[in-house]
């Protein structure tokens, strides 16, 4: 196998999580009100919590600006809660909301659900050496800069 084919792959599987009209069709298969497009903010703001808005904006390649206004928005329909930095107040600290962490886990189990059925054909070991592979892969590219 060549370093091309291993980009394509995995181009192929984060294009699949970063895809919106997947995210439409998951909102609505979990059940949650939630906009496809404040999907993903959500999701990584339960990944990174505490976080602020250019860190997630930064992650989400989206601008500071656009993140702000689904932050402010997310944060009216409760799933999230934000407070100023106590040290710069210019900087609000995003955390999930009791409904943000009710709404998570019921994601979580639709995500497991998924996955589950998607890899019902596999045996065990093949499933632990995806595991540990895309662990290994996970931890060799903490190590870029």
């Amino acid at each position: 196998m060549s370093n091309e084919e291993l980009i394509k792959s995995l181009v192929t599987i984060v294009t699949f999580f970063n895809r919106t009209d997947r995210d439409k069709i998951f909102v609505k298969k979990a059940g949650i009100n939630l906009e496809a497009t404040s999907f993903q903010l959500f999701v990584t703001i339960g990944r990174m919590q505490p976080t602020n808005v250019s860190d997630l904006a930064n992650v989400l390649g989206k601008s500071h600006s656009s993140t702000s206004r689904q932050i402010d928005k997310l944060e009216k329909l409760g799933y999230i809660k934000t407070k100023n930095d106590e040290i710069d107040a210019r900087i609000r600290s995003i955390s999930l909301s009791e409904h943000g962490k009710q709404v998570t886990e019921i994601i979580n189990k639709t995500r497991l659900d998924n996955i589950e059925r998607a890899l019902s054909t596999w045996s065990e070991e093949d499933k632990k050496n995806l595991f540990n592979s895309l662990d290994h892969l996970a931890d060799t590219l903490k190590n870029i800069e």
